[in-house]
């Protein structure tokens, strides 16, 4: 695989204003509390609201809403209602049923509005103001205290938020609605409110940009308590003169109803819950304390500041409000602006993030017994596309689309013996296209032949017709969307067919999925069609998604049909059947009929005459959707004879075990010769079958025929115990799948994974490699499904959702020294000592009868390993050749004492890795043949792709405070 290493896109990460859970804390003790839905949402300086799902420790990404231009989220807040019991017996065995209570999300940025966002469809559900300033600060009303009488039981749960006036707004979210109530005023108006915090639950505690924290009745408004922190005698003494005014930065409040602050002053203070009296105070950091956040218990504090630095107190025993300062770290990159909690059971961590944008995650409970973590400042969702066809890529950020043009196949450039400079002016920007209107985009696709880009945002759909010119620049033209199509509104995904005919439309948890097709020009005389213009249908093909026998107590438990949301859709490399697949792992797929579809072919054979039932349904739907545009329909006088009807075995797919990362099709194509899970060697057989392929967030390989609805028969090579190690201990999640024939290129934000499908695992003795051929799926999936979950245990129990478990009674030295003789002008200079060469060579001496398969048997056989090889040093070319050489004469002797060994088959490598590219914002290829080279082997073609990484250290910050 040739690959272009790419650090050129305009993609700009943005900072971290705020983190919040929406359960901070699940008691262990607590019934279904292993249940509840928690999420983490994150709110960043470009407006975006991301949603991550912990799932004990995977991290995954698993929504982000767009934001737009000039909008900020400052703060973010959840509201959780109630939890529910309900006694039937006939549908959980006699068992109480758990509705968990409905989960609200809100956020404020800067402005006197309150936003509340619907997670099911990725947009605004609503907004509220009130007459008062600007919202700074953003607190939820904690929820009564078991034993409450009825009345105040009953009373949800309110918002109070913090103005630029000295105001605190009080607003209500009763009968799922969000209205303003009231404001309780500070005296001064010149006050601003940065921070609140509940002490109970009719109390708030405000901190204020004037040195002073104040206790709300938030009942009435009236004001019980005032405590000041008095002048800024460390910035005095330091610098020589201390602030006017000491900005209470955060305010926390502990489970027995003692106050934290951290002020401007770099110093936290410890108040007493009762008397209102100052209690302690730490001078931890050298500037700001900017964020603060507790365990569940209370027990431990966490701060962060400006001095990126992130401190730990616990308190001290047998002593009452006295605490002690642990330790402190520097994690960030610069100022840590957000922290929060999150303790469950099995997991117990903190996430630090601020304008460096990568979340943090830090170990609470075994603080000094795991490493530290640091999630991608990366989306999950790919922002590139490519055009392999015309050698194009489209990159997109908030609402600007940049087109790169790759000149020539770089192994045509190697051969030439072009320099790095000349493979940098290789590709080129050769187009922009910027998107009119305040929202960002959210989705976007270039066609394969790179005629035309589609753009969706929130709010609508864009289509650009694509032009090459002469001068080898781009000429782009908006292609005019009907009103048909863009009555639908924006759409959260979107792909284009391979053979850019039908561009698929999905948006958030819709029953249907919208297919518009793509009309191109008559082809003419040579030149005469150069300015003809490419048209799209008014008529709108809405395919159902199967209904699914989902217990209604879920569907109003929680996040509701959140889970419902499609992720992935994929199109066959013949663009005739499509599929789809959403945050619960349910797989949708349909086939096309008519004459570019699946007449006649084995999609009918395989329904059994379902196929002319569900195409006048799907009909039926097509025509009503298209009656309410009767103009445009009129327009329309060459209706497509193509129909889109669902897979007749589209209900017998499985349910994937967690949410799926990716969804593609292998080149596998009905009728031509199989390409995946065929040994290199043999005659390709005619496939009966598409494959379609998935990934896990839980790192599970699925490959099903969709038509048969039954997994590939190599999917045993693919179970967790047949992949190496190091593909198991990748934490990471997939981002994305590209085939080299039978090949499949997993990459992620930090790796990039080869499986070969066709390869036959070595070892025999697992239960999966001696499978019969007519053992039963089912019995496969379940025994696979238990393997992952015993792996999956295994792993939760080594650490609490950070980073791995720090190894004990290990002391490895870091940097050891030696004098050596200067050549150069005589005496001695001192130069490190390489400690990994060194255990590499005593490894290397202990395992000399080891027979295991090494990297060096494999870079005989595969020319990525011989490209990696040029880059190692020659100390370690050395060594490997050593042992090599060590081998070969044990073989060597072995053979002349009599033994007849047969001669070593050389065989395909069955995976290789690599962690070299890093953080990876996505890879797309190029071209899957080049004319200037040819493979080694005709099963593996030539495969050209353009590889992009966006480091944090190319994130432009604002000075540091030590800088």
């Amino acid at each position: 695989m040739d690959i272009h290493r790419c650090r050129f896109i305009n993609y700009e990460a943005s900072g971290i204003n705020t983190v919040a859970f929406s359960h901070p804390h699940l008691p262990t003790n607590q019934k279904h509390s292993r249940t509840a839905p928690v999420r983490m949402a994150i709110g960043r300086e470009n407006g975006d609201i991301e949603i991550w799902n912990p799932m004990q420790g995977t991290w995954l990404q698993e929504m982000t809403i767009k934001g737009g231009q000039g909008r900020s989220v400052e703060s973010l807040a959840w509201v959780v209602g109630d939890d529910e019991e309900l006694d039937d017996a006939g549908t959980n065995k006699g068992k109480p049923i758990l509705i968990h209570g409905q989960l609200r999300l809100f956020s404020i940025g800067f402005t006197n509005t309150i936003t509340e966002w619907d997670l099911e469809k990725g947009c605004v559900k609503r907004n509220a103001s009130g007459q008062h300033g600007d919202l700074w600060c953003l607190a939820t009303q904690p929820k009564p205290a078991p034993g409450t009488p009825t009345a105040e039981a009953a009373t949800t749960q309110r918002l109070v938020g913090g103005t630029i006036d000295g105001c605190l707004a009080l607003y209500s979210t009763d009968d799922d609605d969000l209205r303003f109530q009231r404001l309780c005023r500070l005296p001064k108006k010149n006050i601003k409110v940065v921070s609140i915090a509940f002490q109970t639950r009719q109390l708030a505690v405000a901190g204020c940009s004037d040195g002073t924290i104040r206790v709300f009745d938030i009942r009435n408004g009236a004001i019980l308590h005032a405590m000041t922190i008095g002048r800024d005698l460390a910035g005095e003494k330091t610098i020589g003169q201390g602030a006017k005014n000491v900005i209470v930065w955060s305010v926390r409040c502990l489970p027995n109803g003692d106050i934290v602050s951290g002020d401007s002053t770099g110093q936290i203070c410890i108040w007493d819950g009762k008397t209102y009296t100052q209690a302690q105070r730490i001078q931890s950091h050298t500037q700001d304390v900017l964020s603060l956040t507790i365990s569940a218990d209370g027990s431990d504090i966490i701060s962060g500041g400006m001095d990126r630095r992130v401190v730990l107190y616990r308190e001290i025993p047998g002593q009452a409000l006295r605490w002690a300062k642990v330790w402190h770290r520097r994690y960030n990159q610069h100022d840590v602006k957000a922290l929060a909690a999150f303790e469950a059971k099995g997991m117990s961590v903190v996430v630090a993030g601020g304008p460096d944008a990568a979340p943090v995650i830090l170990p609470l409970e075994k603080s000094g017994m795991e490493h530290h973590r640091t999630l991608s400042h990366l989306p999950q969702t790919v922002p590139i596309a490519s055009a392999p066809a015309a050698r194009l890529m489209i990159c997109w950020w908030q609402r600007q689309v940049q087109i790169w043009a790759f000149d020539a196949p770089i192994d045509q450039l190697l051969n030439d013996g072009e320099t790095e400079a000349d493979l940098e002016r290789n590709r080129r920007q050769v187009g922009c296209i910027i998107i009119k209107g305040d929202n960002n985009i959210v989705a976007a696709d270039i066609s394969a032949d790179g005629s035309f880009v589609v753009i969706t945002t929130t709010v609508g759909i864009k289509a650009f017709q694509l032009r090459k010119l002469a001068s080898g620049e781009v000429s782009v033209s908006k292609i005019s969307v009907p009103a048909s199509v863009a009555s639908k509104g924006g759409a959260d995904s979107v792909a284009i067919s391979p053979n850019g005919k039908w561009v698929c439309l999905a948006s958030g948890v819709d029953d249907r999925v919208n297919l518009i097709e793509v009309v191109y020009p008559e082809p003419t005389a040579a030149g005469a069609d150069s300015k003809a213009k490419i048209a799209i249908r008014p008529k709108v093909s809405r395919v159902a998604r199967l209904r699914r026998n989902i217990p209604r107590h879920e569907l109003l438990s929680g996040l509701g049909r959140y889970d419902r949301r499609i992720t992935h859709i994929a199109f066959s490399p013949d663009s005739k059947l499509l599929a789809t697949a959403d945050l619960a792992g349910y797989i949708d797929t349909w086939v096309l009929q008519g004459p570019d579809g699946m007449s006649g072919t084995a999609a009918e054979a395989e329904g059994e005459g379902e196929g002319e039932q569900l195409a006048d349904v799907d009909s039926e739907d097509s025509d009503s959707s298209s009656d309410e545009d009767s103009d445009a329909e009129v327009e329309d006088t060459a209706a497509p004879a193509n129909k889109w009807v669902r897979n007749p075995r589209a209900k017998q797919l499985p349910k994937l075990p967690s949410a799926p990362t990716t969804l593609t099709f292998s080149p596998d194509v009905p009728g031509a010769p199989a390409v995946a899970g065929e040994a290199v060697s043999s005659e390709g057989s005619l496939a009966r079958d598409y494959v379609l392929f998935a990934i896990t967030a839980s790192h599970r390989l699925f490959a099903f025929h969709p038509l048969q609805a039954r997994l590939v028969p190599w999917m045993r090579r693919l179970s967790p115990t047949s992949l190496p190690v190091e593909y198991r201990n990748i934490r990471d999640v997939a981002k994305g799948v590209l085939w080299q024939g039978p090949r499949v290129w997993i990459y992620g934000a930090s790796f990039l994974f080869m499986v070969d499908t066709s390869v036959e695992p070595t070892s025999s003795a697992s239960p999966s490699g001696a499978a019969a051929s007519g053992e039963d799926q089912s019995s496969k999936s379940a025994v696979a499904t238990q393997q992952d979950l015993t792996l999956r245990k295994r792993k939760r129990s080594d650490d609490t959702g950070a980073g791995n478990r720090m190894e004990l009674g290990r002391i490895a030295p870091q940097r050891v020294q030696m004098a050596v003789e200067n050549a150069e002008g005589g005496g001695r200079e001192w130069v490190d000592v390489d400690m990994e060469d060194v255990q590499d060579d005593a490894k290397s001496r202990a395992d000399d009868d080891d027979d295991d398969e090494t990297d060096s048997e494999a870079e005989a056989e595969y020319p990525a390993y011989a490209e990696q090889q040029q880059q190692l040093d020659d100390g370690k070319s050395s060594k490997a050749l050593k042992k090599a050489a060590r081998k070969q004469r044990k073989r060597s002797g072995d053979a002349s004492n009599g033994q007849q060994l047969q001669a070593p088959q050389p065989q395909q490598p069955r995976w290789w890795h690599t962690f070299k590219y890093r953080p990876i914002l996505g890879v797309v290829p190029l071209s899957t043949a080049s004319s200037s080279s040819t493979s080694s082997s005709a099963a593996y073609p030539q495969l050209e792709v353009a590889l992009v990484e966006r480091p944090g250290w190319e994130i432009d910050l604002p000075v540091r405070y030590d800088e």
